[in-house]
């Protein structure tokens, strides 16, 4: 990639929403946003009405020692993603098992939030729920009433969608995944190095 490629709004920048934001779908960063937490990031909206918008990021994992020093996942080895800049002291998960989790609100197909967070730890406890079937966050990424609508408008997000096994699947380039559901127009995307001046 040449200087010219890098400095081609036209091929950096997010061309027209197609989608509406709303639970379930995801939000795609522009590659070089400028804000750092959000740097080439996913975010999975889980809650989206009049009053604001939350989401987890999806493809910013934290060392596994994060979750020993916040002291609320105990003894598990489970991997922990930032969930964004709100309430980065308190855990927050989605999963696929509902008929196991009482309390856990639909978000997508086979994809839930919350719900009883005892429980959880318990059937992790009993060998009963794969890390395949559940994913943590440390805090969450938070909207006030029209921010997101926004941010949108001036071409800060793309609006997609992923399947719900590329959702919970930790082991996913996510970031490569979610560009390559939105066309060929975003395939260079995928191969941007985090800061184009060392190119």
């Amino acid at each position: 990639m040449n200087d010219d490629d890098i400095k081609d709004k036209d091929l950096l920048s997010i061309d027209e929403n197609w989608l509406e934001p709303q639970k379930g779908r995801i939000l795609i960063s522009e590659p070089f946003s400028g804000a750092e937490i959000f740097e080439k990031s996913v975010v999975l909206i889980v809650e989206h009405n009049i009053k604001g918008t939350v989401g987890f990021i999806l493809n910013k994992p934290l060392l596994s020692t994060r979750i020993s020093i916040l002291g609320l996942l105990g003894q598990y080895p489970w991997s922990l993603n930032l969930g964004g800049p709100v309430e980065t002291d308190k855990i927050f998960f989605i999963h696929s098992a509902p008929e196991t989790i009482s309390g856990s609100l639909e978000i997508a197909k086979g994809i839930y939030w919350g719900g009883n967070f005892n429980t959880a730890m318990k059937l992790i406890e009993d060998g009963k729920l794969s890390q395949r079937q559940i994913r943590f966050f440390a805090g969450y990424s938070g909207w006030n009433a029209g921010q997101l609508d926004s941010e949108i408008s001036k071409k800060f997000w793309m609006v997609g969608k992923l399947s719900g096994q590329i959702i919970m699947d930790t082991q996913k380039d996510i970031w490569s995944e979610a560009i390559a559901t939105m066309g060929d127009r975003y395939k260079i995307w995928q191969n941007l190095p985090a800061d184009p001046r060392l190119n």
